[in-house]
């Protein structure tokens, strides 16, 4: 006949309880990029389109649609690559500093093969994320986007003050220029100048 000291219980409810501090954790974490994605940037450039209406010529409000497409384009992309760059290191960051730190709870975590377990698993997962993000260059793609998006809005704001007679052949050598730029530093290798 074997004793019950109310040790069996208590391992089997511990699992439960991290994966609702986990779920609670998870949940945390994708409020914040959610709302991330959500804020909005570039508010001066909202009156941008207001402008545009107001153009008598049709040519110009074409440029002046591709600059506001553009920068619209580039700032969302620029949002994402954000999200998914961050949220993958801190992910990341995070796993790894659990996965230490369950290996040594004792109070907490009293079955030795989960702990074993989940920290291994914690581990793995932060390897992939940064690893992941290193060679997705997420960081790259982030930074590509989100300068391309300030050119776009500082050309937005050329556009507006151009006058009545704006260089349209100029604007759009730039916006060319802009959108290779955008390419080329996302596709560029650190080792290229």
């Amino acid at each position: 006949m074997s004793v019950n000291d109310g040790s069996e219980k208590r391992a089997s409810y511990v699992p439960l309880q991290w994966l609702l501090a986990i779920s609670l954790l998870t949940g945390i974490a994708v409020a914040i990029v959610w709302l991330s994605i959500r804020a909005e940037r570039g508010l001066a450039l909202k009156h941008f389109e207001g402008f545009l209406k107001g153009l008598q010529n049709d040519e110009q409000k074409r440029i002046g649609l591709i600059i506001f497409d553009n920068y619209n384009e580039y700032r969302a992309a620029a949002r994402n690559w954000s999200a998914v760059t961050f949220e993958s290191l801190f992910l990341s960051a995070a796993l790894s500093a659990c996965a230490g730190v369950v290996l040594k709870l004792e109070f907490f975590l009293r079955n030795e093969p989960f702990k074993k377990d989940l920290a291994a698993v914690m581990a793995v997962l932060a390897a992939l994320l940064v690893t992941l993000s290193t060679v997705g260059g997420f960081h790259q793609r982030w930074a590509a986007n989100r300068l391309a998006a300030a050119k776009m809005e500082r050309l937005a704001y050329a556009f507006i003050t151009a006058g009545s007679k704006p260089d349209l052949a100029s604007f759009s050598g730039q916006i060319q220029s802009i959108a290779f730029e955008r390419n080329e530093g996302i596709v560029a290798t650190k080792n290229e100048p």
